[in-house]
C-alpha cells in the first residue's frame, strides 16, 4: 500500500466513492449544482441527528468550531456553566468556555469513569447553571457517557444541555428530538466516513427561542447567521469547503443504505470485539464501557511507542495515549467502514508487536 490504513480515533478511512466525489472539478459555490449537492447534504444531516431541518446547521470547519459556536452564538459573559470532564476534550470545552467570560465550573471524574449521576443531582442542585457540557464519547479514554441519564437531570434543573458528538453521531443510538439535549455538534471525519472539514450542530426550539436576544460575538461562528443560509444556500455568508461538503453528501447516503440501525449494530459489535481481544491479553481499557467508536487500553509497560512504530510499518496507523499515560497507552479508531476482519487484524498486529519487544 503506497499509504497507512487509518485505524486512529479519526479522521477516518474514506470510501472509494467518497474519495472520487473528493476528485471532482471544482464547481462554483453558489451554482445550482453546488446548491443541489448542499441541500442533500443538510437534509441527510438533520436525518442523522434526528433533529428538525430547520433547527440543523451544516457548515465548513473543523469539529472544535461546532464547540466555540455555542459560545459566540447563544453564551453571554458572567453565565454560569457547568463542564463534565472525564477526559482531555472535557477540558476544552471549559477551556472556551472561559475564553468567552463564562464562569465555568468543572465537574471532574477520573479518566475513564462514565458521569456519577448521583454526584450530578449534588451538584446541580446546589447551583443554578446556563449551560451544562458533556463529551459523548471521549477519545482519550474510550469512555462512552449515558446521555439519557445525564440529559435528564440536567432537564429537571433547567439547564441548556450541550453535548460533543464528535466521535458518536452514526455509531451510537441517539436522537435529537428525544428533547435532552438543547445543542449537539459533530464532525465529518469520524463515524460518518467523510474527510475532514465539515461541522454539523443541532438546536432545539428551547436554546433558539430563549437565546433569541443574545448578540453573537463573532462573524462566522454566529450560527444565527447560518441558519438562513440553511434555507437558501445561494446565500452568501463565506465561501465553503465545496470538495469536503460534496464528499460528505456521498457518505451520508452511504450510512442510509447501510442503513443508521445496521450501522450502530455493527459498531457496537467492534466495540465489544475490540473489549474482549484487549482484556484476554491482560491488557487493561481506560473505560468499563465498551465504546462503538474507539478504544484506549494500558499495555501495563512504557511501549506504546515502539508498538506503534512497528505497527505502522506493517502498514497500519494506530494512535498512543494523551496525556501522563501516552508512553503506556494505545488507542484504536474503528469508526466509519471499519470491518471486524480489519480491526482483528489491527489488534493482532498490536499483539505481535508487543509480544516481539
Amino acid at each position: 500500500m503506497d499509504h497507512p490504513v487509518l485505524m486512529i480515533p479519526g479522521p477516518t478511512n474514506l470510501s472509494e466513492d467518497v474519495i472520487r466525489a473528493l476528485c471532482q472539478p471544482m464547481v462554483g459555490h453558489t451554482s445550482q449544482e453546488f446548491y443541489n449537492d448542499f441541500k442533500e447534504a443538510h437534509a441527510l444531516t438533520a436525518k442523522l441527528f434526528g433533529s428538525n431541518p430547520e433547527r440543523t446547521v451544516l457548515f465548513s470547519g473543523s469539529g472544535t468550531f461546532g464547540m466555540e459556536a455555542l459560545f459566540s452564538s447563544f453564551a453571554e459573559p458572567g453565565e454560569r456553566m457547568l463542564s463534565i470532564v472525564n477526559g482531555y476534550f472535557g477540558d476544552r470545552f471549559a477551556e472556551i468556555g472561559s475564553i468567552y467570560g463564562l464562569k465555568v465550573k468543572t465537574m471532574k471524574f477520573e479518566p475513564g469513569q462514565d458521569v456519577d449521576v448521583d454526584a450530578l443531582k449534588n451538584e446541580i442542585s446546589r447551583e443554578s447553571y446556563s449551560f451544562v457540557t458533556l463529551t459523548h464519547i471521549d477519545t482519550s479514554t474510550g469512555t462512552m457517557n449515558d446521555l439519557k441519564s445525564v440529559g435528564e437531570v440536567v432537564k429537571q434543573h433547567n439547564a441548556l444541555f450541550v453535548v460533543d458528538m464528535v466521535s458518536s453521531l452514526g455509531c451510537a443510538d441517539f436522537n435529537f428530538d428525544d428533547g435532552l439535549v438543547d445543542y449537539a455538534f459533530s464532525a465529518s471525519q469520524k463515524c460518518v466516513g467523510a474527510p475532514p472539514g465539515a461541522i454539523m450542530v443541532a438546536l432545539s426550539e428551547e436554546l433558539i427561542e430563549k437565546r433569541s436576544s443574545v448578540k453573537g460575538r463573532s462573524y462566522y461562528f454566529d450560527l444565527k447567521r447560518w441558519l438562513p443560509v440553511m434555507k437558501d444556500p445561494s446565500i452568501y455568508l463565506s465561501t465553503p469547503n465545496i470538495s469536503v461538503l460534496r464528499a460528505l453528501r456521498v457518505a451520508l447516503n452511504e450510512v442510509f443504505e447501510e442503513g443508521l440501525e445496521n450501522k450502530i449494530k455493527r459498531h457496537n459489535e467492534l466495540g465489544k470485539m475490540a473489549y474482549e481481544f484487549v482484556v484476554e491479553r491482560g491488557w487493561k481499557p481506560l473505560s468499563k464501557r465498551p465504546s462503538p467508536s474507539v478504544i484506549a487500553f494500558d499495555l501495563g509497560k512504557p511501549v506504546a511507542d515502539e508498538v506503534q512504530k512497528k505497527v505502522y510499518r506493517e502498514g497500519i496507523l494506530i494512535a498512543k495515549g494523551l496525556g501522563s499515560m501516552s508512553s503506556r497507552v494505545l488507542r484504536v479508531g474503528y469508526m466509519g467502514w471499519t470491518t471486524e476482519e480489519l480491526l482483528y487484524n489491527t489488534l493482532k498486529k498490536i499483539e505481535d508487536a508487543f509480544n516481539g519487544l
